[in-house]
């Protein structure tokens, strides 16, 4: 009567167990990040970086998290009938095996109403949020130039 409880417990714990060695599922990664340094007292900063999908699914951005900043948001600068303007991003998607790039220019962090001075040599918390609800977090420097 104890070989089944025995056998039973043995398999149950070779499913557990099973799944503790798993491989996490693929995520992007975001790479060659920066924020630009901005004079003392600005309420907007600007943010750049590559977000890469090493992934065989394409991902999409849905939003930006940080609390470094009470606004940040995705942006990017296009020009309309000769004036260059900056229009909300919206959702972005990111191809399985490729890459977004955020540049001056064209796609960028719009990093608003920091609560404290934000120094060069500093760095800014933040997180890209994805569709499915997962996020890609890190950490940019402050620079005065891009690496």
């Amino acid at each position: 009567m104890n070989v089944p409880r025995w056998f039973l417990g043995l398999w149950l714990a070779g499913l557990s167990s099973a799944s503790v060695g798993a491989a996490p599922a693929c995520a992007p990664v975001i790479d060659q990040g920066w924020v630009r340094a901005a004079p003392p007292g600005a309420a907007t900063l600007a943010g750049y970086l590559v977000l890469k999908n090493p992934c065989d699914a394409a991902v999409s951005v849905v939003d930006v998290e940080s609390l470094d900043f009470a606004m940040p948001m995705i942006h990017r600068t296009e020009e309309v009938d000769g004036v260059s303007r900056m229009r909300a991003a919206g959702r972005l998607e990111v191809p399985a095996r490729g890459e977004l790039r955020f540049a001056p220019g064209g796609l960028h962090l719009m990093l608003m109403k920091p609560p404290k001075p934000l120094p060069e040599g500093s760095r800014v918390r933040l997180r890209l949020v994805l569709a499915d609800g997962r996020r890609v977090y890190s950490e940019l420097p402050v620079r005065r130039q891009a690496p």
